[in-house]
């Protein structure tokens, strides 16, 4: 039985009703044949992913039941106690993030295409997010004061959220960023790779950001040796640049940026393009201005988009009514922010 069949599914739920949560992940790692150290081999990633269903989708319930069982089997900052089944627990996030992305080659990925194209075409109708510009994504080593990037191929990577669970890193070429990846080991996948996350946004610091240190797999910790995120100091204008600003992500002469841009500008303009890229919109940029514009003529013809628009409204509609039931006050301001978006989108599609 693969993980997230229909035989399988039967199974979980009677662990679920006859286990205790930790049991139950035990359970699910022993099924796997999860190691207690992942090499990042690609011989390695392709075997263990052999046990889940091609077919479990990272919009599938069962990711939600993982979350909440993590959640509950790890109160506090419990994950990051120096143990076996922690540190399994940790490095299945790295794990279930290379399944998430190979769900999407292998159902949307056509010859020709790029992972980010096909990334595009699942997205078009999901609820994701880039708000995150996935700064600590963008780790370089500094040799003399010049960034030295991973593969020695310069990028901006891309962050993208679903459901705030589910992460996707692109690179600038459009690859899929992942530490453990079933098609290809790259250094800049394991140093800026994406990781499913456990924790909402009051458990994400336990849950996702303290396990790292010590229980990051040993393969990872010798590649990123050297490599460092930018830092998120900003300079307030008519005062001195403070100490250290070279490195921040918001510099635009600093060590990070790219085409006198700042790091977080570059982001924001890859944003865009994504953005294009899922709505049907063609882009557009010169050489002169090397600027983004929306092309006047899109992919998608107008009532598809209009549709889509509405689908997107009664989603974002039905959110903010179920966190304001449940006083969930952050997802309930996201959701409100997502629907005023999708609203001027659709009034500017029936302008046009």
């Amino acid at each position: 039985m693969l993980i997230g069949s229909k035989a399988f599914r039967h199974l979980w739920e009677d662990w679920r009703r006859d286990y205790q949560p930790l049991q139950v992940l035990k359970l699910l790692l022993a099924y796997i044949g999860m190691p207690e150290d992942l090499s990042g081999e690609l011989e390695e990633t392709q075997h263990l992913l052999s046990y889940f269903d091609p077919d479990l989708a990272p919009h599938d319930s069962f990711w939600k039941d993982v979350v909440k069982l993590v959640d509950l089997a790890f109160p506090g900052d419990s994950l990051s106690k120096n143990a076996s089944i922690e540190r399994q627990i940790h490095q299945l996030r790295y794990l279930i993030s290379s399944q998430q992305a190979q769900y999407v080659r292998t159902h949307y990925k056509k010859p020709g295409m790029t992972d980010k194209e096909a990334l595009a075409v699942y997205l078009r109708w999901k609820p994701f997010t880039m708000f995150d510009q996935g700064r600590l994504h963008q780790k370089v080593s500094i040799c003399d004061g010049k960034a030295v990037y991973p593969d020695g191929i310069p990028s901006v990577n891309l962050k993208i959220l679903l459901y705030n669970r589910i992460e996707f890193i692109l690179d600038s070429q459009g690859n899929f960023l992942n530490e453990v990846d079933a098609e290809q080991v790259t250094e800049s996948g394991v140093v800026n790779g994406a990781s499913f996350n456990y924790g909402n946004f009051k458990r994400h610091w336990q849950l996702d950001v303290e396990p790292v240190q010590p229980h990051d797999p040993d393969f990872r910790n010798r590649m990123t040796r050297g490599f460092r995120s930018p830092n998120k100091l900003k300079k307030r204008w008519g005062q001195q640049a403070p100490e250290q600003f070279d490195k921040s992500f918001y510099n635009p002469k600093g060590i990070y940026a790219q085409s006198h841009r700042s790091l977080a500008n570059d982001v924001k303009r890859q944003a865009r393009l994504f953005l294009a890229l899922v709505y049907g919109f063609k882009p557009d940029q010169t050489k002169q201005s090397k600027e983004v514009h929306m092309s006047k003529q899109p992919q998608n013809n107008k009532g598809t988009a209009v549709l889509g628009s509405l689908v997107f409204m009664a989603l974002y509609a039905l959110g903010i009514w179920h966190n304001a039931v449940r006083g969930n006050i952050p997802f309930l301001i996201l959701w409100s922010v997502l629907l005023l978006v999708n609203v001027s989108y659709f009034i500017f599609r029936l302008r046009k």
